[in-house]
């Protein structure tokens, strides 16, 4: 006859209980009735440990001569003391849910430490009662407050429909937050790289690029590639050539641009050519610059952040020149 199973040792930081129900199914399973023959095999797979401290539990009798039902008994009053109620009430009704604890386990874990409590005809109120006094979900434990008739079974099944739903909302905002991002990062205008508005109004739509010389973008958004050192020198020496003053020899210092200082090539502003200044009698410094091929002079104020002109000046030498709203940085 073929044997079905088998029996390991048992382990002190086992459950003695649980061990005692799978050897009576491992006997059931084969057949095997004879208390005699039980009490044999057990003694024979309990291992080194459990037959010692059952022979010191028997003794000065032999364990070979209990019966099986005895030898089981003087190992689990060993093993497993009469626990006192109050104590173990105390840790069930002190269980609450962990953070990150499914419902069905929790309730799993509850049932677990009524086992020693002794509800007997009350403990299905009484997992119904911490089931839901103890829920991590302040959700899921207002709408089981909230029903006037709730047995065990119809809080389980709220309870753990509530949070599958929980569940699948959390997922759907962290993709609609995750899409939004990518959303965010894509309406980014490819002529200036800011965000909020779309190229058609861009401000620099009639930008010249300092890189590839193209209207309609600057040059941090510029797609053509240029070797690094080659475009740099360029930029430079039209800054260098752009930006130097020079004075009449009787009325100012020469100033010559420091070639160290680079021009910063994301900026999106024009770089209008400055050829002389001048001092007048008022000693306003006056400087002859160049507007859309026009010969301009206009008065140098080193603390401003922009420069202006009249609107009398603006309709007599620019008048072809559309005005567009500023846009503030």
């Amino acid at each position: 006859m073929p044997t079905y199973g088998r029996i390991e040792e048992f382990k002190f930081e086992n459950n003695f209980e649980e061990y005692t129900e799978r050897l009576e199914e491992y006997f059931l399973a084969n057949e095997i009735d004879d208390d005699d023959k039980k009490r044999s095999i057990f003694l024979t797979v309990c291992g080194e440990k459990t037959y010692s401290l059952l022979r010191n539990l028997c003794a000065p009798a032999k364990p070979n001569t209990k019966t099986f039902d005895n030898l089981i008994k003087i190992l689990t009053d060993h093993l497993r003391p009469k626990p006192l109620i109050i104590a173990e009430r105390y840790k069930f009704h002190q269980r609450k849910q962990e953070s990150h604890e499914k419902v069905r386990d929790y309730l799993a874990n509850l049932r677990k430490l009524a086992d020693t409590c002794q509800f007997n005809a009350f403990l299905e109120e009484a997992l119904r009662d911490r089931l839901v006094c103890g829920l991590y979900s302040k959700t899921i434990q207002r709408k089981l407050l909230s029903e006037s008739e709730l047995d065990l079974k119809k809080a389980f099944e709220i309870a753990v429909g509530i949070e599958a739903a929980e569940k699948e909302t959390n997922e759907f905002r962290n993709e609609v937050s995750t899409t939004h991002k990518v959303t965010m990062r894509s309406s980014e205008c490819y002529r200036c790289g800011k965000s909020g508005h779309n190229a058609d109004s861009c401000f620099y739509k009639n930008s010249k690029c300092h890189k590839c010389k193209e209207i309609g973008h600057i040059s941090r958004k510029c797609r053509k590639s240029f070797p690094k050192n080659e475009n740099q020198a360029k930029v430079n020496k039209q800054y260098k050539k752009n930006t130097k003053f020079k004075a009449k020899p009787s009325k100012v210092h020469q100033i010559e641009e420091n070639s160290e200082s680079e021009p910063e090539e994301n900026s999106g502003w024009e770089v209008f050519t400055v050829k002389t200044c001048r001092t007048s009698d008022n000693k306003e410094l006056k400087l002859d610059v160049k507007i859309e091929d026009v010969d301009y002079v206009m008065e140098l104020d080193t603390g401003a952040a922009v420069s202006i002109i009249g609107e009398e000046n603006y309709k007599k030498y620019f008048s072809n020149i559309k005005l567009q709203r500023a846009m503030s940085n």
